[in-house]
C-alpha cells in the first residue's frame, strides 16, 4: 500500500486554512453585528460599514458551506 503524503499534507493544509479561516470570518461578522446593536442600544444610528461587513462575512460564511455541501454530495455533479 502506497501513501501519497504529500497529497494527505496538502489535504490537510487546505482543510486547516479553510476551517480556520471559515471560524475567523464568521467572527469578523459577529463583532461587526455586535458593534452594530452596541450603536443601536446608545441611540445613535448604526454604521453603515458594519451592516455591509457583517452581510459580507454572513454571505461568504453560507457560500463557503453551500460550496462544501456541493463537493460532498454526489448527484449535484
Amino acid at each position: 500500500m502506497h501513501i501519497d503524503w504529500a497529497g494527505l499534507g496538502e489535504v490537510a493544509l487546505v482543510s486547516l486554512l479553510f476551517g480556520v479561516g471559515l471560524a475567523v470570518v464568521f467572527a469578523f461578522g459577529v463583532t461587526a453585528m455586535g458593534r452594530r446593536a452596541v450603536a443601536l442600544d446608545e441611540k445613535r444610528p448604526p454604521a453603515m460599514l458594519d451592516t455591509a461587513v457583517a452581510s459580507l462575512c454572513f454571505a461568504a460564511c453560507l457560500a463557503a458551506v453551500l460550496y462544501g455541501l456541493y463537493l460532498i454530495i454526489p448527484q449535484f455533479h
